[in-house]
């Protein structure tokens, strides 16, 4: 049986102009592993309910997590949160979920360089690996490739500038649809040869963490496989509309 939790918004920011990233105060929540996920319940005045999973972004704070919503035109659930919710009021959640995909500073593989992949919204989980990390295990070996339609696309970019300025995060990024105009790439899907020329390549045996829509992930993943990365060393996360 589910059990579900009252949190309240915290914080609020929408990193592109459709998708938003909140905070959300929990007391008495376990806390969560990046890249774990929550349900988020909405309940109308009549009675009726819905409730969609989003991945957690941030888990740093123990009882305070935030996600990062995308609005989907047809969803039930993301446009609300994108355009409506205000910091104060309440929702209920449920979790965290997930173990497969999640990272630890305190896992067995933490020593071993982490290569995370992400297609649009699939940033999310990954950006609570790279949080997690700046805080939890500084020195620990991470890099980024990020698939986005469009630099307006982009979520958490002061942070990723940041990271950048500070040489602490390298990212390989690829645009869809438009590209900025100091880009040397013209906009388009990544190829087979572009993407296993900016994962960490797999005589340095990384752990890799694959985000994103389902026909993203289920080609790059047949890609790693076929270039002789192990299956075990492969965790993959599809997102749905929701």
């Amino acid at each position: 049986m589910t059990t579900w939790q009252v949190a309240t918004v915290t914080g609020a920011t929408m990193e592109t102009p459709t998708a938003r990233s909140i905070w959300l105060s929990v007391p008495g929540f376990p806390g969560a592993s990046a890249g774990q996920h929550i349900d988020i319940r909405l309940t109308a005045p009549d009675g009726y309910s819905a409730s969609r999973s989003y991945s957690l972004s941030d888990v740093r704070e123990g009882d305070t997590v935030a996600v990062s919503v995308e609005e989907l035109d047809d969803g039930e659930v993301s446009p609300f949160l994108v355009r409506d919710l205000e910091i104060g009021e309440q929702v209920e959640i449920a979790g965290p979920i997930g173990g497969h995909f999640v990272w630890s500073p305190t896992s067995p593989g933490t020593a071993r360089p982490i290569q995370l992949v992400a297609g649009g919204s699939g940033i999310a989980p990954l950006m609570a690996m790279v949080r997690l990390r700046e805080t939890a295990a500084p020195d620990a070996t991470f890099r980024l490739l990020y698939s986005a339609r469009s630099p307006e696309h982009v979520y958490y970019r002061d942070e990723f500038a940041a990271l950048a300025a500070h040489r602490r995060l390298p990212v390989d990024w690829f645009y869809t649809r438009s590209a900025p105009p100091d880009s040397t790439r013209p906009p388009g899907r990544i190829t087979h040869e572009e993407f296993l020329a900016s994962v960490i390549p797999v005589e340095n045996h990384p752990l890799i963490y694959l985000c994103g829509a389902n026909e993203f992930v289920e080609m790059l993943g047949e890609w790693l496989v076929d270039a002789g990365y192990p299956t075990t060393s492969i965790r993959i996360e599809r997102y749905l509309a929701a």
